[in-house]
């Protein structure tokens, strides 16, 4: 397994391995825990508009659709595609909790 990208939400995750009975290992990553949302800062605020979509958002405040999953991670959602919804939702575009004061 490669480094991953500085944008994915899996950098940083413990690589682990499994070894099958027939002695093969396998590689995969640990699991990621979504940090409290209580420690997001927010960097930028954005009322949702119909049709508006979570990457959409992460380009205009990151410049980077690819970390749509902050948005997520500070606003708790788990579904990209509900993320938005409903119109009018109110939505954190957090500080990478590197740069936050409490991260």
């Amino acid at each position: 397994m490669t480094d991953l990208p500085f944008n994915s939400r899996y950098r940083g995750v413990a690589q682990r391995v499994t070894v099958s009975p027939a002695g093969e290992e396998t590689v995969f990553l640990g699991r990621r825990i979504i940090p409290d949302r209580a420690r997001f800062v927010p960097l930028d605020r954005h009322r949702t508009l119909e049709g508006d979509r979570v990457d959409q958002i992460a380009a205009g405040a990151y410049g980077d659709p690819l970390l749509y999953w902050r948005i997520c991670d500070a606003n708790g959602d788990d579904d990209t595609l509900a993320a938005c919804k409903p119109p009018g939702r109110l939505l954190i575009a957090p500080q990478p909790l590197e740069v936050a004061s409490n991260g």
